[in-house]
């Protein structure tokens, strides 16, 4: 198992800037240097600016919120002096930028070696302050300036807080312009370190609060966190007008003032909403409707950060641990999908053993071994603070050490098979064209590395033999035998069924047939006759009783499987098998950032976007899960597509045996998933499993390959990609179309797929006060539109948006006005295009 690498947070105050000259190392050279040496850690960690810094900017971009009444007019007239001398420097600054040698803690060339450097604390991006936020901005990219300067590694970033979730996208503006300076030889890369939970969103998982509830509920816990805002001062742009949120913002507090006695003056202050940001934040809007049991607020950040700044392969995730973790396993695989370059471990996440010494709790240990194939480096927060009796400093260092050393979370493939999946994880490879294409021998030499698939092939073959009657002469057919691994699963099987054949093997590869010529004379002489050429065209002595093939595809058909083997059903015997007897595709949805970028990457043809992929899955969540879900209409976690089965009796054949039409092969599916918890749909993961013979099976099924042919390596999934990112949020259903379609000469054959989104919600039926009743679960309280103060429903047509059916029988309209039926609905909230319609992206040819 690799090495993870681990950091040591340096503890503050940082060591003092250079005294000496190049080359003499400097304080800080020298304590990176003491600290990695004397340890076992690999990095060290450190804020990029200090103290100096943070006076500078809030004495330039703050101004004090005093009382003048309590001045003199000639202390006034002194102070507006003053404050113009200020302001005059600050628009200097804004202009010109920069930082100073005493306000930054790395700023030699020689110091950015094995150093990962943290951003300013105390800057607000999305600050309800609009001054505030721009000068956050401007102080952020002079710290990115001097990071890219340095060819720092990476910038970490203090997330947005979440009390101020209004103004996240101004954050992710912030970060997008960020991420564009440099140009494209940009080296520095930024990661935002996001908490993995918003705890008091875990506490208040419940029903609903009104609307009015809501906002008493946010003033009180900001006045009770106000002793820990960053900036207690207004902005010092006074000429700035007032924006119009911030008016509106203005208007609530003062109705909810207003309509609350027992809220304090204090509340008047606008200023007051604001808490510390960061990973300590505690406070979101999110949090306080808390309808869901899907702690999802602070990924849901994260999301709407990187699709903003589209999917930007500099931008990644420092996941925050020092937050309790959700209690769901599927809101933890959410992170699996996501760029987790790094893992925040403050002393205080870790707890007390019975000795005292610092450990992690088991789900903690779990998630971290589950999160080892991102490869991410930890970094030790606060490990000198003596939060724990036993073990000092190092105690926590060689307690992540230990458990990351630990053999990771098994992937279903044996460790034989490191050799030759190793650089194939997450990397997207254009489906074999096999009537169309000859493979390479170094792609049969590959497959025929997996021993499992032929000895599930060899056990199939042997039981089919075993079915036929012994003392007489049976034919064996191997159709589409490549370099023969199948001709010899047969030799051993007539061996150990103590059966005679005749083995025949085709192949229209002429190279490989070459190699078939050669087997034929070094190894298996007259026990087996070839012949060149086309299965759905060759012709052979005699027909078969057993018919061999290994045409199937990650989907199963997608490698042309049902129309070879149709075509190839002419030399088999009215009573004959064919191995395998059946095949079927499966479906799942999937996230995967990293899968989304690859696709998306410019220098990818047109229609990248709309072509499946074979996939190692690796950083991969599926997202949907088992069950009926709300409505009780859905499926389950991996749902299947479609059946093929040969032989197939039923066709209408020409002359020469073959079918004289291929739209029996086409095929449509829909699925209908249950989204338990919030996520980005980046596409659909495709799977197959094939019924050999008797109870000898193949299957990449997540769910099943570990019992039907446990460690084969063969088969990655298939990847159908979608051309937008789309958003689910939790409790919702997702409806998949699938097609597998032909042209009417039968030259060609394609996939086309689509999806769209579905909220449920309780029927109401609607009155003349409007549509109060109506409150989805997993969105904020809908109010009725006659409500004083209340807004709109969004959900006021419901009734006329798709999917708004009763999906409980006897529906509810008989009732009366105003009253619920206590059914459950659905309500459309998104949909995706059409993809590769009529095959113009992506087909295989026949």
């Amino acid at each position: 198992m690799p090495r993870h690498p681990i950091a040591f947070s340096l503890p503050s105050p940082a060591p003092s800037p250079p005294d000496a000259p190049r080359p003499d190392p400097s304080p800080l050279q020298q304590a990176i240097s003491n600290t990695l040496s004397s340890t076992d850690y690999d990095l060290v960690s450190l804020p990029l600016t200090n103290s100096a810094w943070q006076d500078r900017w809030e004495r330039l971009c703050l101004r004090p919120v005093e009382d003048e009444e309590n001045f003199t007019p000639e202390q006034l007239e002194a102070k507006d002096r003053e404050r113009e001398k200020v302001d005059l420097e600050a628009d200097v600054w804004r202009r010109d930028g920069g930082l100073r040698r005493e306000e930054v803690n790395v700023c030699r060339l020689e110091e950015s070696q094995a150093v990962i450097t943290t951003a300013a604390e105390w800057l607000e991006l999305d600050s309800p302050d609009e001054g505030i936020r721009f000068d956050s901005e401007l102080a952020l990219r002079a710290e990115m300036a001097q990071a890219l300067y340095l060819s720092l590694p990476v910038l970490i970033i203090p997330a947005p807080s979440l009390i101020n979730r209004a103004h996240l996208p101004s954050y992710a503006r912030a970060i997008s312009n960020l991420l564009q300076m440099g140009g494209s030889s940009a080296f520095t890369q930024i990661s935002i370190r996001i908490p993995i939970s918003d705890p008091v969103e875990l506490i208040t998982q419940g029903p609903a609060p009104n609307q009015r509830e809501s906002m008493n509920m946010t003033m009180t816990m900001t006045n009770s966190s106000s002793v820990g805002n960053k900036h207690k001062r207004i902005s010092s742009l006074s000429t700035r007008p007032t924006s119009m949120h911030q008016a509106q913002l203005n208007q609530m507090i003062n109705q909810a003032n207003s309509s609350n006695t027992t809220t304090t003056s204090s509340n008047n202050n606008p200023q007051n909403l604001r808490i510390a940001s960061g990973a300590s934040s505690t406070m979101s809007a999110k949090s306080v409707a808390a309808v869901t049991g899907d702690p999802s607020s602070t990924w849901e950040m994260w999301d709407c950060i990187r699709t903003l700044c589209g999917y930007h392969p500099r931008l990644s995730v420092t996941l925050d641990l020092g937050n309790p973790l959700p209690p769901s396993v599927g809101a933890l695989a959410r992170w699996t999908a996501e760029p987790v370059k790094y893992i925040w471990l403050p002393a205080g996440s870790f707890i007390p053993n019975a000795k005292g010494y610092p450990v992690l709790s088991k789900a903690c240990q779990a998630f971290l071994r589950g999160m080892s194939k991102q490869n991410p480096t930890y970094v030790l927060h606060g490990t000198t603070m003596q939060k724990h009796t036993a073990g000092g400093p190092n105690a926590y260092l060689q307690y992540v050490r230990h458990i990351t050393s630990a053999p990771p979370a098994p992937n279903g493939l044996p460790p034989s098979a490191d050799e030759f999946t190793s650089g194939y994880a997450d990397y997207l490879q254009a489906p074999l064209q096999p009537l169309m294409d000859d493979l390479g021998s170094a792609t049969y030499d590959v497959f025929e590395r997996d021993p499992v698939k032929y000895r599930q092939y060899e056990e199939a073959i042997t039981l089919a033999l075993g079915d036929l009657p012994a003392g007489q002469t049976h034919v064996v057919t191997v159709v589409g035998a490549g370099r023969g691994p199948l001709v010899a699963c047969t030799l051993r099987a007539l061996v150990r069924s103590n059966r005679q054949a005749n083995v025949y093997a085709v192949e229209k590869n002429p190279n490989a047939y070459i190699t078939l010529q050669e087997r034929k004379a070094i190894e298996w002489g007259d026990q087996v006759e070839i012949f060149f050429g086309d299965m759905r065209t060759v012709n052979i002595p005699e027909k078969c009783d057993i018919m061999v093939s290994e045409l199937l595809g990650s989907f199963g058909d997608n490698e042309l499987s049902p129309e070879c083997l149709d075509g190839a059903m002419r030399v088999l015997k009215p009573t004959g098998i064919s191995i395998p007897t059946s095949y079927t595709a499966h479906i799942a949805p999937l996230s995967s950032s990293k899968l989304f970028h690859d696709v998306h990457q410019p220098t990818r043809p047109a229609g990248s976007t709309e072509t499946p992929y074979v996939v190692m899955m690796s950083q991969v969540n599926l997202i949907s899960g088992d069950g009926g879900g709300i409505s009780g209409r859905c499926g389950e976690k991996v749902q299947q597509c479609w059946q093929f089965e040969h032989p197939r009796r039923d066709l209408i054949l020409d002359a020469t045996g073959a079918p004289v039409t291929n739209t029996h092969n086409t095929r449509s599916s829909r699925h209908v998933f249950h989204i338990p918890h919030a996520a980005t749909l980046h596409g659909l993961a495709g799977y197959f499993e094939a019924h050999l013979y008797s109870n000898v099976g193949l299957s990449i099924h997540p769910d099943n390959a570990h019992r039907v042919s446990p460690d084969m390596f063969s088969w990655f999934p298939l990847y159908f990609p979608l051309k937008e990112g789309l958003y689910l949020p939790s409790g919702s259903e997702l409806e998949v179309n699938l097609w597998r379609l032909c042209d009417s000469r039968g030259r060609k054959i394609w996939y086309e797929w689509a999806v769209e989104s579905y909220l449920s919600v309780p029927q109401s039926t609607p009155s003349s006060a409007g549509m109060g009743g109506l409150t989805p679960n997993g969105s904020r309280h809908v109010s009725a539109s006659g409500h004083p103060g209340g807004q709109p429903s969004p959900l006021m047509d419901a009734p006329f948006s798709p999917g708004f059916a009763s999906l409980v029988a006897g529906g509810g309209s008989n009732q009366s006005a105003g009253s619920s039926s206590g059914e459950i609905s659905r309500v459309k909230i998104g949909q995706t295009s059409l993809h590769n319609v009529g095959g113009i992206h992506s087909w295989v040819g026949l």
